[in-house]
């Protein structure tokens, strides 16, 4: 087993997390996109290695909401000469049970933010 297999649970949100994602983006081993599958219809994806545990995430969130309500988000609510910049909040989800989880939890316990322009 490596280091990372036997990394302990911790629930944490350490921004050290956020920047080891960034390293991982810029490296290609986490890549995160904005998904279009019908018009109006936004959902981010982001795969690849966990910045804490090193196992495999595939995580998938809406971005977009049912139009009509107060404060949801249609594909008309950016001006057109602005890039469009997610931000996703990505909590561990690689399925493996890690020492010290609580039951039925899988994960190391990591949460990190990932911040990506539109089409990038």
């Amino acid at each position: 087993m490596n280091e990372d297999s036997a990394r302990q649970y911790e629930k944490t949100t350490a921004f050290v997390w956020t920047e080891r994602a960034f390293e991982l983006l810029e490296a290609g081993h986490l890549r995160a996109e904005i998904q279009q599958p019908s018009p109006g219809v936004e959902a981010s994806h982001v795969w690849g290695k966990c910045p804490r545990c090193g196992h495999d995430v595939d995580d998938w969130q809406p971005l977009s909401t049912v139009t009509g309500l107060i404060g949801s988000r249609g594909p008309d609510s950016a001006a057109s000469d602005t890039i469009a910049v997610e931000t996703v909040d990505v909590s561990c989800g690689c399925g493996i049970v890690h020492p010290g989880a609580p039951d039925d939890t899988t994960g190391c316990g990591v949460s990190f933010r990932i911040e990506f322009e539109q089409g990038a």
